[in-house]
């Protein structure tokens, strides 16, 4: 009777082993954290390297110094994964510095490139690099978070999203000061999700200020960029200064830039993103607060609000700007159309008067004009 027992004791024992759920290869144990402390010298770069090549799927790896000197980009050249990303943070609360005044200026000269997915960045300013602070560019750049980040005196834009990157997060991060000095300040934005960054791309309780070009430029991107809670203030102006000796007419200072053309020998089609901005604000920006710059797309403003822009704007030396708070003065055609919801100026406000308005502040009743030819 014992053994009987025993074996129907064992036989529930195996089903039940064969009841649990399998382990998979992506499933990652818990790991310490790989701590990166300054060398003390005027190059870091290989020490933080070093760290990120180290790193598995599930690993962060922690900045414990308060500031680190480095003369190459850092690159985040493997993949984590969904669930199991790989963190390169500050130890605490205040931000790490990493300082790229060391390095050369030049069109690969960026901060930090991730060139790969499932990457969060937290609590790190990227100051000083040779081109952008921070770039995601190509398909194999997706999914990655950054948050609570700075970028600041870059000689690009602080933060672009570039060339297929896509369903990348930026929360909480502020981009400010960028001004390149090659193309005397024509290039530089805060953020910059353009020339065909890929779908699923967002910002949320983002700031762009005091930046040479624009605060967001979303030139050439056909996918669906989300601006939520984020404001633009005093781009177009080197450092936002209005008077300074460095502005010059090729800095554009859009505040949020939401198309344009791509002209040969890049392109000859207007920018296509459905793109969605949601609570955001535009003030005090050299040129216009929210802008069409030519998008042939369907485009969706809610609750936002700018003043002080373009030609209401008090900062310009000569008032030369035409450029509206709310500037979409061409009716995208086919079928397209801007929607705005609860959206208000004080200001000047050109919309094209077939545009569809609801609540608000904000008219529609300039001409209902089309958009021009894509070389004009």
């Amino acid at each position: 009777m014992e053994k009987k027992l025993s074996l129907v004791a064992s036989m529930v024992m195996s089903l039940s082993l064969l009841a649990l759920p399998q382990l998979t290869s992506n499933v990652y144990a818990a790991s310490t954290p790989i701590q990166v402390a300054s060398t003390g010298t005027d190059n870091d770069s290989a020490a933080i390297q070093a760290a990120i090549n180290k790193a598995v799927p599930g690993d962060t790896i922690v900045l414990t110094s308060p500031s680190y000197k480095l003369t190459s980009p850092i690159v985040l050249n493997k993949d984590g994964a969904k669930g199991n990303t790989i963190k390169l943070k500050s130890s605490g609360t205040a931000k790490v510095k990493l300082d790229f005044t060391g390095e050369k200026d030049g069109d690969s000269s960026y901060g930090i490139n991730i060139t790969n997915s499932y990457w969060e960045i937290d609590n790190i300013e990227v100051y000083g690099a040779g081109d952008n602070g921070i770039l995601m560019k190509g398909v194999a750049s997706n999914n990655n978070t950054i948050t609570n980040c700075i970028t600041d005196n870059n000689n690009d834009a602080g933060l672009q999203i570039t060339a297929g990157a896509h369903d990348n997060l930026v929360q909480g991060s502020d981009s400010f000061n960028n001004y390149d000095i090659g193309t005397k300040g024509s290039n530089a934005d805060g953020f910059a999700c353009k020339l065909a960054a890929g779908a699923g791309n967002k910002f949320t309780d983002c700031n762009s200020y005091n930046n040479s070009d624009d605060g967001w430029d979303l030139l050439g991107t056909d996918e669906v960029v989300t601006l939520t809670n984020c404001t633009a203030t005093k781009n177009g102006y080197y450092h936002g200064d209005s008077q300074n000796s460095l502005n010059n007419s090729g800095m554009n200072g859009d505040g949020i830039k939401l198309g344009g053309n791509q002209k040969p020998p890049k392109g000859t089609h207007r920018s296509l993103g459905n793109h969605v901005v949601i609570g955001c604000k535009s003030y005090d920006n050299k040129a216009s607060g929210f802008a069409q710059n030519n998008s042939a797309a369907s485009l969706s403003l809610t609750n936002c609000d700018a003043d002080r822009n373009g030609a209401d704007n008090i900062l310009n030396a000569n008032q030369k700007t035409t450029k509206a708070n709310f500037n979409f003065p061409y009716n995208p055609g086919n079928e397209n159309v801007f929607t705005f919801t609860n959206c208000t100026t004080t200001g000047k406000c050109t919309i094209y008067s077939a545009a569809k308005v609801i609540g608000g502040t904000v008219t529609a009743t300039a001409p209902n004009t089309p958009l021009p030819g894509i070389n004009d």
